[in-house]
């Protein structure tokens, strides 16, 4: 019986000594929730950021992401791309951690590099942007009719008002198809960028573009135009979501809590940051926000794969 009883209590402590162990396995992969532990977070931290002509908002972006370290106490460095699809590729290969994509990328980068939503850049709750399409000032042109065989830009293939939107509104206006788009036109291209769309219409380069409404006075707030070269010739229905801040998916979750802490309080602490994006803040955010968005996507009828290819 003493070999029997002894047997029965080394197996127990075996059991308990497996239980804590699977406990520290869970633990450093889960949370007993069934999400992300809190993880070692990583030595460097990358935070995406598009090129812009403006040199004072490329500094934003540094001050962002050097505000960012200091409050996170690790060494957060900036990785720039050329467009929205290179940051939605630098993502899913693990190159960056954290950007700011429009509606459209955010959604593109939802399925394809599991971004992950931390909060929304707008003007807050129940506020929605638009998309414009704009002509030089001394243009003939008073109607997107009116732009048949003419030259038109759009600016990135991912971008919800450059792209998506405008484009929504030239088939609604003009009652084409969206494959009948490019024949409208007499040529259709990207510049690469808000930017330089509206350096290029403001400078007379091209006929027509497309951009965000608040771009405008952004851009022209920034040196690089004067708003009053620029004509609105037609508006797109209101965007719903606004800016996405999204981090790479499997971040740990303690991380993800104090990166979306600093980023809903950075309007207190540099409200200039904003001021020059047409925006008021970063504000807690929804994945479902960016429904409407992904309805207009579906209703022009092309993958991901076909909006960047253009």
């Amino acid at each position: 019986m003493r070999n029997a009883n002894g047997w029965k209590m080394m197996l127990i402590m075996i059991a308990a000594a497996m239980l804590v162990l699977a406990g520290c396995g869970q633990s450093a992969n889960e949370t007993a929730a069934g999400g992300e532990s809190s993880g070692e977070w990583p030595k460097v931290l990358r935070i995406g950021s598009l090129p812009m002509e403006d040199g004072e908002l490329s500094r934003g972006a540094d001050q962002f992401a050097k505000d960012l370290g200091e409050y996170l106490g690790i060494e957060v460095e900036t990785f720039q791309g050329e467009d929205y699809n290179m940051m939605i590729e630098a993502m899913r290969s693990k190159k960056i951690d954290l950007t700011t994509y429009g509606p459209f990328g955010y959604i593109i980068a939802a399925e394809r590099s599991n971004a992950k939503l931390l909060a929304a850049m707008n003007n807050g709750p129940g506020t929605e942007g638009t998309s414009v399409i704009i002509v030089p000032k001394d243009s003939p042109v008073q109607k997107v009719e009116e732009l048949k065989g003419k030259n038109f830009l759009f600016a990135d293939p991912a971008s919800t008002t450059g792209h998506l939107y405008p484009r929504a509104t030239l088939m609604k206006q003009l009652n084409l198809a969206n494959d009948e788009i490019p024949e409208f036109f007499g040529n259709v291209s990207f510049s690469g960028g808000h930017d330089k769309s509206l350096l290029a219409i403001a400078n007379g380069d091209a006929d027509g573009a497309a951009t965000c409404s608040q771009c405008i006075e952004m851009i022209g707030g920034a040196g690089l135009i004067n708003p009053e070269d620029v004509r609105v010739i037609a508006e797109s229905d209101p965007i719903p979501g606004g800016g996405a801040l999204a981090y790479r998916g499997d971040l740990p979750q303690d991380l993800v809590d104090k990166m979306r802490e600093f980023a809903l309080s950075y309007a207190d602490k540099n409200p200039a940051y904003f001021e020059g994006l047409g925006a008021k803040g970063f504000f807690p955010a929804e994945d479902s926000d960016f429904d409407g968005v992904r309805e207009v996507a579906e209703m022009l009828e092309m993958s991901p794969e076909e909006m960047l290819a253009n």
